[in-house]
């Protein structure tokens, strides 16, 4: 069995692999070659964290059977100077049950978010779009961007502050790997109405914008949230937008962006238009026009976790990296 690590995974998978790859698993959860039971949450009475459990099958050439563990702590950083994220995930070949890998789940986690974010720009976003607004500094706010600069040409980010110490570093590092020019604000309205793209990447439990900033044309990701009760964007930003989801069951049970307005009765379920992998397969249209406001809701998925370890697990045996457990 492989061990790998955070470095590990950064020099095994590119972004535009790890895009591909979760494009691809969205493709096969529409086909129904998915089996993925809905996400444990386990909330512990310390500092509002919880113990997450994500198991799924994957049917491809192979099948592997892949489970994620992982601890979400959302004041750890503050608090202890650690990752609001940690865990593992481990990959089974499925016809034998054995183990064959176990991979560093924080790295992952917010690899395939990032990617997650990235294939709703590579369908959602108008293809012109160089402007981007960024809510969070964190690891997941970081793999955001990327994936941005990945699938449009983005030039300039605004970096909204929450006095986080991390941002300074944040908008040096990232302005220079990635050669854009990235300007951190305090002015939250005129960062969103410069925008035509806006990502949310907080742990906020409030909206962190108002949706009457947004100008036309504007596409918003939000990653953020995984609980009913808490949300990043605002109900006029769900009201005014096209709605797309990673997967609509879930959304139902875990995405408070959009559980709260419904229950607001300001919309039903129906204004959510298409799950991503419907868009992919070509069976819902994705943006229709450049004036129109889109939104991408994810709540994270076993099966974006499962093709970006299988990805990785498969090339790190190609390539021989690794460290051999038993």
């Amino acid at each position: 069995m492989l061990l790998l690590s955070r470095d590990d995974l950064k020099n095994l998978l590119s972004m535009k692999e790890a895009i591909d790859l979760v494009a691809k698993g969205f493709l096969l959860l529409y086909q129904k070659k998915v089996l993925m039971p809905p996400r444990s949450v386990i909330p512990t009475s310390f500092y509002d964290g919880s113990l997450l459990m994500m198991p799924v099958l994957v049917e491809e050439e192979k099948t592997f059977l892949v489970a994620k563990v992982i601890t979400v702590y959302p004041r750890n950083q503050q608090l202890f100077g650690c990752p609001a994220l940690q865990g593992f995930t481990v990959v089974f070949e499925a016809e034998s049950g054995t183990p064959v890998a176990i991979l560093d789940a924080h790295f992952l986690t917010a690899l395939r978010t990032g990617a997650a974010g990235g294939v709703a720009l590579r369908y959602l976003a108008r293809k012109e779009a160089d402007t981007i607004t960024l809510f969070g500094a964190g690891p997941q706010a970081r793999t955001q961007l990327e994936a941005a600069c990945a699938v449009i040409p983005i030039k300039k980010c605004y970096l909204v502050s929450y006095g986080d110490p991390r941002e300074k570093d944040f908008a040096q590092l990232m302005g220079d790997r990635l050669g854009i020019e990235i300007f951190i604000t305090e002015d939250r309205e005129n960062a969103v109405r410069q925008a035509e793209v806006v990502i949310a990447a907080t742990n906020s439990r409030e909206p962190v914008f108002k949706g009457e900033w947004l100008e036309p044309g504007t596409h918003v990701t939000a990653i953020g949230s995984f609980q009913p009760e808490v949300r990043e964007l605002d109900s006029e930003t769900i009201r005014k937008g096209r709605v797309f989801v990673d997967s609509l069951e879930a959304a139902r049970e875990e995405a408070g962006d959009l559980i709260i307005p419904v229950k607001e009765g300001l919309i039903t379920w129906d204004k959510v238009e298409a799950e991503l992998g419907e868009v992919i397969a070509g069976e819902k249209p994705g943006r229709k026009n450049a004036d129109e406001i889109t939104v991408f809701k994810s709540v994270g998925l076993a099966v974006q976790d499962a093709m970006v370890a299988i990805g990785a697990y498969r090339k790190a045996v190609s390539q021989n990296i690794g460290a051999s457990y038993f």
